[in-house]
């Protein structure tokens, strides 16, 4: 099947602008008030508690995602690291050092990722933001050792090849020792920071990956002040922002390729506290 349009959900306009500049589908923008009409020709560029609030409503997607434990799967050589992943009441005891731990697919403002003094703090906070619920230690994390970087990239995979990628993110030091935080937004387009080479170590990773991939995705990478590259995380590209990625047109082929019918293996399967809790869109 073959997507004839993409419909974007989200308050800024800016992201249905820059995706209808890839002039290969037609691309509507909505702020995602109401229940669309899908009929199977439609893709859908949203953000998961969105897609979530689709679920609860009843309506079918073929959301593709990595899933919370294909980082996991990642050959050692392009992590630099040891990465672990699981369900929150199964964390492993990983001592005392200060470790990095997130949510695996889904953000909650009161659960940034961060470094955390062992897996009790991360624990307790996830914890103690949803009020001790049963079902919270269902949920699904990523854990790894600390890592430093200076920047960061996204690259938009489709069938094995990066085919957008984009700058998002670089860190340098500040007065008094404080770290100073640059993003993607305080570029023009025109004047971003160069990605070529996040773009080709990311091909090395999709290449080793095989078919062990889904369709489309993001893999998010960076480079530290040494100049080692390692993948940070993957995501899934229908709710990945595409800053300032190019060209658009490998941006549109990933969103739709992390929509493709037919891949059970790698449908989005959010946690079910959250599922519980989004609450169904009304109809138009």
């Amino acid at each position: 099947m073959t997507y004839d349009k993409l419909l974007v959900a989200t308050s800024p306009a800016w992201v249905a602008e820059d995706l209808r500049a890839a002039g290969t589908i037609e691309v509507g923008h909505t702020i995602g008030l109401d229940a669309p009409a899908l009929d199977g020709s439609t893709a859908l560029w949203c953000s998961w508690t969105w897609a979530m609030r689709l679920a609860r409503t009843g309506i079918q997607h073929p959301f593709l995602s990595p899933g919370p434990d294909w980082l996991t799967r990642v050959p050692e050589e392009f992590l630099r690291r040891k990465v672990w992943a699981g369900r929150v009441g199964d964390m492993p005891y990983q001592g005392i050092e200060p470790t990095f731990y997130k949510l695996a697919e889904h953000k909650h403002s009161g659960i940034p990722a961060g470094l955390h003094i062992g897996r009790g703090h991360f624990q307790r906070l996830v914890g103690r933001t949803f009020d001790f619920a049963p079902d919270y230690q269902d949920l699904h994390y990523v854990g790894s050792e600390r890592m430093a970087y200076a920047r960061e990239y996204r690259c938009f995979i489709t069938h094995g090849k990066v085919t957008a990628s984009s700058f998002y993110l670089s860190t340098v030091p500040g007065i008094h020792g404080t770290d100073v935080t640059i993003t993607w937004d305080a570029f023009e387009p025109d004047r971003c920071p160069e990605s070529s080479a996040a773009a080709a170590f990311a091909e090395e990773v999709v290449e080793v990956m095989g078919a062990d991939q889904p369709p489309g995705y993001v893999l998010d990478v960076g480079e530290d002040t040494q100049g080692n590259w390692s993948v940070i995380e993957a995501n899934a590209a229908w709710s990945s922002n595409i800053y300032h990625a190019a060209p658009a047109t490998g941006v549109v082929e990933s969103i739709l390729a992390s929509q493709e019918p037919g891949h059970p293996e790698w449908d989005w399967a959010p946690d079910t506290l959250f599922l519980n809790r989004a609450r169904p869109l009304p109809s138009r």
